[in-house]
């Protein structure tokens, strides 16, 4: 399912974050393991890898978009959705709406209690900076479960 394997993408960043001196592939490794059976997940790793690859120009993205309010501030989770969240909006073709849904549900199951609009206001703003329609439908894949 997509959206577990966005989660799972989360969870790896997320953990990575607190612990950097970990090995990516190692904490990616536990997460398949303790969420998904052991079961690899292609998007996940996708997503893990973008965020992974240009962590240093999204979290620039990501000041850039909570201007209001300092980077160190930001809960630790909500940077791991952002981030995620804006390789997906910036690095795949997934509809920008898809995506902006996905990681506000993401936020409301992980974040505190205003995390899910923080979440929405910068992949929206992020959204159309990069000139992507907020009227795309989902595509067939995103539509029906797959086994992802």
């Amino acid at each position: 399912m997509r959206h577990r394997s966005r989660i799972m993408a989360v969870q790896a960043l997320f953990s990575y974050l607190e612990r950097p001196t970990q090995e990516p592939e190692s904490v990616l490794r536990h997460v398949f393991l303790s969420v998904n059976d052991g079961k690899q997940s292609k998007l996940a790793m996708e997503l893990f890898t973008h965020a992974m690859e240009n962590y240093k120009k999204l979290r620039l993205v990501l000041r850039a978009y909570s201007a209001n309010l300092n980077y160190d501030k930001i809960a630790p989770i909500n940077r791991a959705v952002l981030v995620v969240g804006l390789a997906e909006l910036r690095f795949m073709d997934t509809p920008a709406l898809v995506v902006i849904n996905e990681y506000i549900e993401v936020a409301k199951a992980f974040g505190e209690a205003r995390s899910a609009s923080f979440v929405n206001g910068v992949l929206d703003n992020f959204r159309r900076n990069i000139g992507k329609s907020a009227d795309k439908k989902p595509a067939k894949s995103e539509e029906t479960t797959s086994s992802e």
